[in-house]
């Protein structure tokens, strides 16, 4: 049985809190801030807080608008008393730069870092594109984890319903003190106290406890470059070229991704025929290496158009639209930049030009992301949801498949269940087996996908999340619906994931669900650490395709013009190619590309072991050449006979 989620949440002023998961802001989740309480107790006296900077990497010039004293005092995020996420107090501390640091219990995880906030208000406005520096100093005293490391986020963002993040960054320490420089650049002004220096204590699943001291945060306003600022390096284990999972995952690709194959050479009187020449071109890998787009774009005539275009054919052989198959934009709610017709267009030159395409998203079962014509039948409390609301989900899904069936390989036909499940609460899980069962009908053949985010990223900690998939899948499975394949949406920020850790997680899903394929549906970091970046891109690369359970990585979008994240894109908004840009293309068409020639022996055979994918074979008997194409497949036998015409 999947359980509904309730969640209390109120704000308190600060001496000593309990904080608990309450999903207060990030990611998909879009909860409504809760105001600061009119007063707040006085914090115990504290240092005046030095008139230069304690470090001396930190540049001068900066106002401080967070002092280490008022660190001390921050506005928290509390919950149900009965199942709090995490204790916070003051505690005395012995380091040269502060004498009291805040210590935070985590108590109850609840999975995601918003879950349980610590909030500390800037004591002066801000101008829009301030930059800004945080400075702050983080030990871990306990921990169930067997790294022996603890960990919190500290973020910055912006308000309700988008909260735009502007720096999210995991810190990571183990007994000893270890200082943090984390540059952040605020993209809208705020008032004083209208925004906050934040940490997240919801994340993982395993008790910690740690303690903060000598908060601090400077602006510079528009007197410092962001990239001229000192900063914490971002890393992710694994990264190194000699890491051990490497190795291990080369040695995987050579096994599963590449097969043995012959061909067979005869003449049109079918004798075999010896000494021909052979010359294989790779044209395409039969394993997905896709993005997304937006069929306006794609179809534009302009400059931008067709530098689209063409980029999308040279990175690219698997896409499908980010929006424009969404309900809403579907049924002419998001204005004239998106239209079926539009829509259509665009699927049918995909599949002009060769690519496996996509179809995202059937339903997207929350009140918030259902279309206004869902609206009449879905009040504020689903327990009074009118129940003629299924069968209008169900005539969408008629509808979009018939009309797109012969321009889609796969669809995601339920997308993040976790967070959005007002269907489902108001008439059950069933509802699932529904979607499912009715968008087979007109898909016969095609891949039927679930998807949902938070499974790999944010270090690939969030056990509720991993769990609630893993449990609705199962009920899926369980219940026969007809179900190929899994989607891990992928979207990164700078706390990257381990590598052994992103491993085990494939194959978590791999081991419960054997049948099904896995796939990387919306890939991306955002990170404005670009070597960074690429590093992670090209191992994350690796590894997936290491995996024989996996079917393919799709990017959440390329360019920068036309992207959501647009530092997460590969190419800059004028066209320049990033490092990221640079390491997806030298694994897929240089390192994991190949082309053979040869001589047919004796038996008028010639054998081979390649990628499997599309080849382009000439074979050439004296004066007399010859094209053919041939396909090399996993799990088929790879014997090609091609005949000559003499």
């Amino acid at each position: 049985m999947l359980l509904q989620r309730f969640r209390l949440c109120v704000f308190v002023g600060f001496s000593m809190v309990f904080l608990s998961s309450c999903g207060s802001s990030g990611g998909q989740a879009a909860t409504p801030v809760i105001p600061r309480p009119p007063s707040v107790p006085t914090p115990p006296p504290a240092p005046t807080p030095p008139t230069t900077p304690v470090n001396s990497d930190i540049p001068s010039g900066g106002d401080l608008v967070v002092t280490s004293s008022e660190a001390l005092n921050p506005v928290t995020h509390l919950g149900n008393a009965n199942n709090p996420a995490a204790k916070v107090t003051v505690v005395a501390a012995t380091h040269e730069h502060f004498s009291q640091a805040l210590k935070v219990e985590v108590l109850n995880p609840g999975g995601e870092f918003w879950d349980g906030q610590i909030l500390i208000p800037l004591n002066k406005a801000v101008a829009k594109d301030d930059v800004m520096l945080v400075h702050l100093y983080f030990r871990t005293t306990k921990t169930l984890s067997e790294t022996g490391s603890g960990f919190t986020t500290v973020f910055m963002e912006g308000p309700a319903p988008d909260y735009t993040k502007y720096m999210v960054r995991e810190i990571i320490s183990d007994s000893e003190w270890q200082e943090y420089l984390i540059p952040v650049q605020i993209g809208q002004a705020f008032a004083k106290g209208g925004i906050h220096l934040k940490f997240g204590l919801g994340a993982g699943d395993k008790a910690q406890t740690y303690e903060i001291g000598g908060i601090e945060l400077y602006n510079y306003g528009a007197s410092k470059e962001l990239s001229s600022l000192p900063k914490t390096e971002l890393s992710y284990e694994g990264r190194a070229l000699d890491a051990a999972w490497r190795a291990d995952a080369l040695e995987r690709i050579e096994t599963h991704r590449k097969g043995d194959f012959n061909l067979i050479v005869k003449n049109s009187e079918g004798q075999l025929v010896a000494n021909a020449d052979v010359k294989l071109e790779f044209v395409r890998h039969a394993y997905h290496f896709g993005s997304v787009i937006a069929a306006g774009k794609l179809l534009e005539s302009s400059d931008d158009g067709d530098k689209y275009r063409q980029t999308l054919l040279k990175y690219f052989n698997q896409s499908g639209t980010e929006n424009d198959l969404k309900w809403a934009p579907w049924a002419g709610e998001w204005g004239s930049s998106f239209n079926q017709q539009q829509t259509l267009e665009a699927l049918t030159w995909l599949k002009d030009n060769q690519f496996y395409t996509r179809g995202h998203v059937l339903v997207w079962p929350s009140k918030r992301n259902l279309p206004n014509l869902m609206q009449e039948y879905l009040p504020e409390d689903f327990s009074q949801a009118d129940p003629a609301a299924k069968q209008v989900v169900l005539d969408h899904i008629d509808d979009i498949t018939q009309k797109t069936s012969q321009y889609l390989d796969e669809w995601d036909v339920l997308n993040e269940p976790f967070d959005n499940h007002y269907l489902m609460d108001a008439f059950g899980q069933p509802v699932m087996l529904d979607w499912f069962n009715q968008a087979r009908i007109n898909l016969p053949e095609h891949g039927l996908f679930i998807n949902d985010y938070s499974i790999l990223s944010g270090g690939g900690r969030n056990a509720p999340h991993q769990q609630h998939y893993e449990d609705t899948i199962r009920y899926l499975v369980d219940n026969n619906a007809p179900i190929t394949g899994i989607g891990l949406q992928s979207h990164f920020g700078e706390n990257l994931t381990p590598m052994n850790t992103l491993y085990n997680l494939l194959d978590r899903y791999h081991s419960a669900f054997p049948e099904l394929a896995i796939r990387a549906t919306e890939f991306d970091i955002n990170t404005k650490d670009e070597q960074l970046q690429a590093d992670y891109t090209r191992d994350f690369l690796i590894l997936f395709f290491s995996h024989p359970a996996t079917v393919g990585v799709q990017l959440w979008g390329f360019w920068a013009g036309q992207h959501w994240l647009p530092e997460a894109a590969m190419f800059t908004q004028d066209w320049q190619v990033k490092p990221n840009a640079e390491a997806w293309y030298q694994l897929i068409y240089q390192q994991w590309w190949n082309n053979f020639s040869g001589t047919t022996n004796d038996a008028g055979t010639f054998a081979e072991r390649g990628f499997y994918g599309d080849y382009q074979v000439t074979v050439t008997v004296g004066e007399t050449s010859k094209m053919f194409d041939i396909t090399v497949t996993k799990g088929q036998i790879a014997n090609f006979e091609l005949v000559m015409d003499h």
